[in-house]
């Protein structure tokens, strides 16, 4: 009777060994926010939990706005850089509930001249929560979206220059805040390749 038991303990804890196996992978992927960013993401762990490296939000925008003889022009950049952690729940076959945090860095300038020019540059430093979904189409391809409420903190300079009087002045503001919440552009959506 003993050795019947101590085999169907063996046998049910290998069956539970193998139904708790974690799986070793890698994801690389071009993820979207808005449609009007875009960047690359790069994760690392198993399929119970990842580390999160979105490598690089771009954004940019040139212009110049001409009438009659005066032309003015704009000039804005921003990417951000954002680590994190993340776990991932199976739902339903192919279908994965994900959670977790980032920590973000975000850098923007903004440059804008006229009569007078403004230039202005803003650090942000904050937190993102995650919540999202993966649907594996097959066992390379990984489609998904989430949503991040951030807090985050903002910290920068503007500095306008303009004549006064025939003279330039040179006027400089500290900008510095505080802001969190979710919207739309706080979701991504992304495609992967899984390794």
């Amino acid at each position: 009777m003993k050795k019947l038991l101590l085999v169907l303990l063996g046998i049910s804890m290998s069956c539970f060994l193998i139904a708790q196996e974690t799986v070793k992978q890698k994801e690389i992927g071009l993820i979207f926010n808005d449609f009007n960013n875009f960047g690359m993401a790069f994760k690392i762990g198993t399929n119970k939990s990842m580390w999160r490296f979105n490598t690089l939000m771009l954004s940019g925008n040139q212009m110049n706005y001409k009438r009659d003889s005066v032309t003015d022009w704009r000039n804005d950049i921003s990417f951000d850089i954002r680590v994190g952690k993340e776990f991932r729940k199976n739902i339903v076959d192919n279908f994965d509930f994900r959670y977790g945090t980032d920590l973000l860095f975000r850098y923007a300038t903004s440059q804008y001249v006229n009569s007078a020019a403004q230039k202005r540059i803003i650090y942000n430093f904050g937190v993102n929560l995650v919540f999202g979904f993966d649907y594996v189409i097959n066992d390379k391809i990984v489609l998904g979206a989430e949503m991040l409420p951030s807090f985050v903190y903002s910290k920068g300079v503007t500095v306008e220059k303009r004549y006064v009087n025939n003279k330039l002045e040179e006027i400089e503001s500290d900008i510095s805040g505080f802001n969190y919440g979710l919207s739309n552009t706080s979701v991504l959506l992304y495609v992967a390749y899984r390794f």
